[in-house]
């Protein structure tokens, strides 16, 4: 359970259109963060990524869901209603989420059609491109649009075969981009670079970027990814920590130089980053989670705190049994209470797997 899972996605806004740009602003604004900050997600029993860090209830979160599912399929509804569904629907990943997005990636209607990209986000790339590479072809240039800009991040994991799909949507993308001139269309547009692994031209555009707007960290925490996917982790923490002294306050930069923390072996620091970003966000579980599994080697008591808060945020089973894998790892007094709590909503087999770690 206390593995480190990271998502490599952001969700970026096009400049196709008004109604577009807010299509793809909605997820940005549940976790606005850069590519690797993006919405930090961990494998459900299905298979299917989900999204961390809510604090909406169990029961809550399921009646919403159904809401969202039923309205998203009610031809009786107008489109922006269904398209606003759908979108929601990014936020609640399911069996039944994915049947209503699937259908809405054939929908008669443009405007469902590009909401129903927003509603595929939070799925695995080989399961979304299957779902949204035909939109490539779209007869809408809204549409197609952005279909190109929700699958151009998963580039790097693309076959050449996807890759060569992906080259005339792309540039058609680019010259569209290049002729904007609002600051959030330039940022898509370096990003854009990025994902394409164009890293040359992707860097000059961020700092053009930040000679302008040294105070939007969504340019700082972009920078660091450009320099992170060339493998160029100390010039990102430099960037990260120059960020930080403009914007002390950003989770979403002490996030990021957790993980560069990581991957540059610093495992004390990197704990430490992590520990203030959950602070500073305060209600996101997942930030939570990881500092417990960075602190566990640094420091135990803060290490099993971090694991507490973050169940007691959540309420999400997978966290209860990170709570209850600590506690029997370490002969804690609360173990048979978490035990006997996830015994409640968990397989009997998964309670004999924690309790054979007893010491």
């Amino acid at each position: 359970m206390n593995k480190l899972s990271f998502s490599l996605r952001s969700i970026a806004k096009p400049a196709v259109s008004a109604a577009l740009t807010l299509s793809l602003l909605a997820p940005l604004q549940v976790n606005a963060q850069s590519s690797e900050a993006a919405d930090a997600q961990a494998e459900s029993d299905t298979g299917l990524l989900v999204t961390r860090g809510s604090t909406v209830t169990e029961d809550t979160q399921s009646a919403q869901l159904q809401k969202w599912v039923y309205i998203a399929q009610d031809q009786r509804q107008s489109d922006e209603d269904r398209a606003e569904a759908l979108r929601q629907l990014a936020r609640y990943p399911s069996q039944n989420s994915l049947v209503a997005v699937v259908r809405g990636l054939r929908d008669d209607s443009a405007v469902v059609r590009e909401a129903a990209v927003i509603g595929a986000e939070p799925y695995q790339f080989e399961h979304r491109w299957r779902m949204v590479s035909p939109l490539l072809n779209d007869p809408v240039l809204q549409v197609k649009m952005a279909a190109t800009t929700s699958l151009i991040r998963d580039f790097g994991n693309m076959s050449p075969e996807q890759q060569a799909m992906m080259e005339n949507p792309t540039s058609a993308l680019i010259r569209h981009l290049s002729e904007q001139e609002d600051e959030g269309m330039q940022l898509l547009l370096a990003d854009i670079y990025r994902w394409h692994q164009e890293f040359g031209r992707a860097s000059r555009h961020y700092q053009r970027l930040l000679a302008d707007n040294k105070i939007n960290p969504q340019i700082w925490l972009s920078m660091a990814d450009n320099q992170r996917a060339q493998g160029l982790d100390s010039d990102a923490l430099v960037t990260l920590e120059q960020a930080i002294e403009r914007l002390p306050n950003e989770a979403n930069l002490h996030y990021s130089k957790a993980l560069t923390l990581v991957r540059l072996e610093q495992k004390a620091a990197a704990a430490k980053a992590m520990q203030h970003a959950a602070k500073l966000a305060k209600t996101n579980s997942y930030f939570w989670y990881l500092s417990g599994v960075l602190q566990e080697s640094v420091n135990l008591d803060a290490a099993i705190s971090a694991f507490e808060q973050a169940y007691l945020i959540s309420g999400a089973p997978e966290q209860l049994y990170a709570v209850c894998d600590i506690y029997i790892r370490n002969g804690h007094q609360k173990t048979d209470a978490c035990l006997q709590e996830l015994g409640k909503i968990a397989p009997e087999y998964v309670i004999n797997e924690l309790q054979s770690k007893r010491g």
